[in-house]
């Protein structure tokens, strides 16, 4: 993996800082997150990262450990952007061109368009729609 000044990461990405994803332990996460300099995400995010642990709450995470994760993944971004008009005007277009059937992900991209930096993703179906579009600028962890 790869670091960088400033990047976007998306929910996974939190959510795998706190419980294991696919290939990459917490530890590891966490230790990537460690080496960037500096982490934003759209104000989505944070939605997304509380009901991705919920989930797990759901299926028998005792709440006191949900309750510490949670926290720890509030923590990582250094800058939560909510959407102005132009963002959202941004991600409209980006649904268009990764031709979802959500506009959530375009968000993601959008952002990381808006800071000319890297957007990091956990999702592989975006990660391979956003770059046969063109978007060079999406990573996935375990590149």
């Amino acid at each position: 993996m790869n670091s960088c000044q400033t990047c976007v990461i998306d929910a996974n990405v939190g959510v795998w800082s706190a419980v294991q994803g696919p290939g990459l332990s917490p530890e590891t996460v966490q230790t990537w997150l460690g080496g960037l300099d500096k982490i934003a995400v759209p104000g989505l995010w944070v939605y997304e990262v509380t009901s991705a642990l919920y989930r797990h709450r759901l299926h028998g995470w005792p709440p006191e450990e949900i309750d510490r994760a949670l926290t720890r993944v509030l923590e990582i971004p250094d800058e939560v952007v909510y959407p102005d008009r132009l963002l959202v005007a941004s991600a409209y277009e980006w649904a268009m061109r990764l031709k979802q059937g959500a506009a959530y992900d375009a968000f993601y991209l959008a952002l990381a368009e808006r800071l000319g930096c890297e957007f990091w993703t956990g999702d592989k179906r975006l990660y391979n729609r956003a770059r046969q579009i063109g978007a060079d600028f999406v990573r996935t962890l375990g590149e």
